[in-house]
């Protein structure tokens, strides 16, 4: 609002408008003031997000080529496969395994 649009509606009001409009410049620099520290932290933050992007980034891209590459992924098919293999006798009991061929056994006969 302006000092003449002021004046011309509170004109019968006793009021210092320059006091008013001090509070009223003072109110708008501390919205700016807020305003501007939001902004710093949402910058801020938005550089940390930045940052762990890239370095997840960084990461992709030497695992990826692992991947991709035939032969490496071949040979890691290979380990997990004889993993498997090895673990299998520790996670089947043997007692149990000749139950099941006992039962297998009664059942064709």
């Amino acid at each position: 609002m302006s000092r003449r649009q002021a004046e011309a509606l509170f004109g019968e009001l006793d009021a210092d408008y320059d006091e008013v409009f001090a509070v009223q410049g003072e109110a708008a620099r501390r919205a700016d003031a807020v305003e501007l520290a939001e902004l710093a932290e949402l910058s801020a933050l938005l550089d940390e997000l930045d940052a762990e992007l890239e370095a997840a980034e960084q990461v992709a891209a030497v695992r990826v080529p692992r991947f991709i590459d035939p032969q490496r992924a071949g040979r890691s098919r290979r380990r997990v496969e004889r993993s498997v293999l090895r673990s299998l006798p520790t996670r089947l009991d043997l007692a149990d395994l000749a139950e099941l061929g006992e039962a297998a056994e009664g059942e064709a006969a």
